[in-house]
């Protein structure tokens, strides 16, 4: 294998420039479909004010800049040498041949990502050396994650993938300001799979990541599930695929015109007779929410420090991108009835429906009440947040209609009990009944008397 050069000097920026001629060539089918995401409108958007205000950190990265959002942000230069330190990595791990390839792809394919954001704000002379670097550090990143436990055998240490840092990573690759489109993420990962396939004395581990889609990675990564039903659908960015696992089994029939005004909180619930459980598939989608007979299941939600951040960011792109789909919303919604105090947060602990992940990450950790804080948090999301469409309309009337009949039920109990109390003791015999409907009459005209008096 032939000695490489200086990793960042393997392309070198300024000498291939910005060939506004690239944009002009012929391209191919996967071409077209990538000009296609672009065209359709940017589905990369600045969180509107009014939404941010619920709160502005869970939109704001706090350890890196991915993208042109937030790229001149001076508190987030700190991981500028980490990112650096990354993309070299990636550079020694490639071709020279596959970083020309892929320059040539971003430059090619400028106006297509520029046209994949909803933002005014965005330089477009730094767009491609941006989006370059970015994308290196990014599939580096999902490389070595997939590599982790070789790289602990071998006694390599990470810190961007351990602990807090990790978290705090995931974190902000979530964010919806904080994206590059995936068509380029896939594009470099593609090229850097086929120089894999192209060089011949790469030693194979057991299963390389190069067996495995970007996706995969993608997906490993972010601790999602991977589901073969992903490769059917087209991912705009991670906001995006955490939002396809979230709603996986959603699709636009799915939401129902009527709305549910309102839905009896889960003590409220439990007091009426409904049995509340955890979903026992522990990969159901959060919308899989059923009842049947008496029995409400409810896919388990774990909440761990980027709850919140994570859930917000999908609500805002489906406010942004999929208002009509807002299915997160809507399940968010449901959530915002079913926990109305800290006793039905502590019933869907106790019934497994809520979980936290982790001591030293989960959110529920607090030397304040954390059920409060679970209460806070639900009702603060639904704060700012538009009709969601009704997706629980059915299941929504069914439990309130299921309240209903038992509260009638309950009165008919009491009044039965009751009855059989004054039947017992009033009305055991003819005579002790007469001399009870006596006395009640005379209660009766003596009450008359006194109201007539009165008036009088």
């Amino acid at each position: 294998m032939p000695p490489r050069r200086d990793p960042l000097r393997a392309i070198d920026v300024p000498k291939f420039g910005k060939n506004k001629d690239l944009a002009n060539d012929d391209l191919d089918d996967n071409d077209n479909d990538d000009l296609e995401l672009g065209s359709e409108g940017g589905f990369i958007y600045e969180v509107p004010k009014n939404i941010r205000q619920g709160n502005e950190k869970a939109y704001t990265p706090q350890l890196i800049s991915i993208g042109p959002l937030h790229y001149r942000k001076t508190i987030l230069g700190k991981m500028a040498k980490y990112k650096l330190s990354y993309q070299k990595k990636f550079c020694e791990r490639t071709s020279t041949k596959t970083l020309e390839d892929f320059w040539s792809f971003v430059e090619r394919k400028e106006k297509a990502i520029l046209n994949c954001y909803e933002a005014s704000s965005i330089i477009d002379d730094d767009i491609v050396v941006m989006i370059f670097y970015d994308a290196l550090f990014i599939v580096e990143l999902l490389l070595r994650n997939y590599e982790k436990e070789t790289a602990k055998e071998l006694g390599i240490k990470d810190f961007l993938l351990k602990g807090t840092w990790s978290a705090g990573l995931r974190r902000d690759l979530i964010l919806l300001e904080n994206q590059i489109p995936f068509f380029v993420l896939e594009e470099l990962y593609e090229l850097y799979r086929k120089s894999l396939r192209e060089d011949k004395l790469h030693s194979a581990c057991s299963t390389p990541a190069s067996d495995l889609s970007f996706l995969h990675l993608a997906c490993l990564y972010f601790d999602i599930p991977w589901d073969k039903r992903f490769n059917n659908l087209k991912i705009l960015h991670f906001t995006g695929l955490l939002r396809c696992h979230l709603v996986k089994n959603c699709h636009p029939s799915m939401a129902q015109e009527s709305k549910t005004e309102t839905v009896y909180s889960a003590t409220m619930l439990q007091d009426a007779g409904v049995e509340l459980k955890a979903a026992d598939d522990e990969n159901a989608s959060w919308l899989d929410i059923k009842f049947q007979g008496k029995e409400l299941n409810i896919p388990k939600l774990n909440v761990h420090s980027n709850t919140e951040a994570y859930i917000r960011n999908v609500m805002a792109l489906e406010m942004c991108h999929y208002p009509g789909e807002a299915y997160v919303c809507a399940y968010i919604e449901l959530m915002n009835y079913l926990i109305k105090t800290d006793k039905d947060v502590d019933l869907l602990i106790n019934k497994g429906i809520l979980s936290k992940e982790g001591k030293s990450e989960g959110i529920l950790v607090s030397r304040i009440n954390p059920s409060k804080m679970m209460v806070g948090m639900i009702k603060k999301l639904m704060q700012r947040v538009g009709e969601p469409p009704g997706l629980y309309s059915e299941t929504g009337n069914q439990l309130n209609q299921h309240y209903k009949n038992a509260q009638k039920h309950e009165i008919a109990i009491f009044f039965k009990a009751n009855l059989a109390i004054l039947k017992r003791v009033y009305f055991t015999n003819l005579w002790r009944g007469t001399g009870t409907v006596v006395a009640f009459m005379m209660v009766v005209l003596t009450f008359i008397q006194t109201v007539l008096a009165f008036l009088k």
